[in-house]
């Protein structure tokens, strides 16, 4: 407590205020006092004396403690307000004690005036330093924030800067299959750069709307490798649901490499590649894009329970029968497979109509 504590009187009755500050005196309490009547000095009071605690009767000829209270709360809602009279009954007091007054004493029992003036000051400074410590910890996590979005900024900018020296080099391959190594491995880094811009743009820098993020990404491959994206039917049926970074970019990586796979094996009369094993069509491929069917990619991904679901399905020419997808020995299914596990999923392939990758797994607990 300090010293020297500055106390308002609220009391109209001089001798009601010197049995206040005698019973403060006696119990060792130093102190300055200021007694006020009226709501005008109560108000200056409050403004220029600055009191440490504030002691009211509860009714005044010209003012009253109920009033006193509610400006106090208005000016100055961290001084302690402590009703001492004589008039007051447990029920108001409880219900002042609603309304923000710290304390009660009543007159006639003056010795608790001490130990309620001592708990309203400790109570204060507790307080104070909880709100201290409180402004502290929302400047050092404004701090946090703002350098997560650094880095997340940093970051996508770097794989951006990396994807655009990826294009430029691309320029000098004349090799098709050395230039379709370069045009993925930019889509890598362009996927990983769309989440860490989602990151940033996220309010609690936490999470992203993976939902979101599949419709933007899944879009923008289909602008990569089909000249007019018309030709391609594009279906998305996704829940907005939030993923943390440490899912996110994985599953990013993986939607990324299972779109591109659709988007240059299933439909090779559009996108003009060979089938998923790295051959050209075969010539029942053609027969199969003759029938009247429009070429669609669908992108699912839904919570079921307490796992998640991701589904990449198309209707082009199918998955050779006869290829392992576990064991390609290319690069795109070997990372889908790595990265499944390393998220604790599941993966299955459905090819009865077209071809169909499932990836089932629950968030990592970090």
């Amino acid at each position: 407590m300090k010293e020297d504590l500055k106390i308002i009187i609220l009391e109209d009755v001089q001798y009601d205020v010197e049995l206040i500050e005698y019973e403060l005196r006696r119990e060792g309490i130093n102190f300055t006092s200021k007694q006020v009547e009226i709501e005008e000095d109560f108000i200056e009071g409050l403004d220029i004396f600055k009191p440490d605690v504030v002691l009211a009767d509860h009714s005044l000829p010209k003012f009253d403690g109920v009033s006193a209270l509610e400006i106090a709360k208005k000016i100055a809602p961290e001084i302690p307000f402590i009703f001492v009279s004589g008039k007051i009954g447990d029920e108001f007091a409880v219900d002042m004690l609603k309304k923000g007054a710290t304390d009660y004493v009543f007159k006639n029992n003056l010795t608790k005036l001490v130990p309620a003036v001592k708990r309203a000051i400790t109570e204060r400074d507790e307080l104070t330093e909880l709100k201290k410590s409180k402004k502290e910890l929302q400047n050092a996590l404004r701090e946090k924030e703002m350098l997560l979005k650094e880095i997340h900024h940093r970051v996508k900018n770097n794989l951006i800067m990396i994807s655009n020296l990826l294009e430029l080099q691309s320029h000098y391959i004349n090799d098709k299959t050395d230039f379709n190594f370069f045009r993925e491995s930019q889509n890598r880094a362009n996927s990983m750069a769309l989440i860490h811009e989602r990151f940033y743009q996220s309010a609690d820098l936490k999470s992203i709307d993976f939902g979101d993020y599949i419709c933007t990404l899944a879009t923008d491959l289909v602008s990569t490798y089909v000249t007019d994206s018309g030709q391609i039917n594009l279906i998305t049926d996704v829940e907005n649901i939030f993923l943390d970074i440490d899912t996110a970019i994985p599953l990013g990586l993986i939607l990324n490499e299972l779109l591109t796979n659709s988007l240059k094996y299933a439909f090779p009369a559009i996108c003009g590649c060979g089938s998923a094993d790295g051959t050209s069509a075969s010539p029942s491929c053609a027969i199969q894009e003759s029938i009247n069917k429009i070429p669609t990619i669908a992108v699912m991904f839904n919570r079921i329970g307490d796992e998640f679901e991701l589904i990449i399905k198309d209707n082009g020419i199918g998955f050779p029968e006869d290829l392992n997808y576990k064991k390609t020995g290319t690069l795109g299914l070997e990372l889908v497979n790595r990265i499944t596990k390393q998220i604790d999923g599941f993966i299955e392939l459905n090819t009865l109509e077209g071809t169909e990758f499932k990836i089932t797994f629950k968030e990592l607990e970090i």
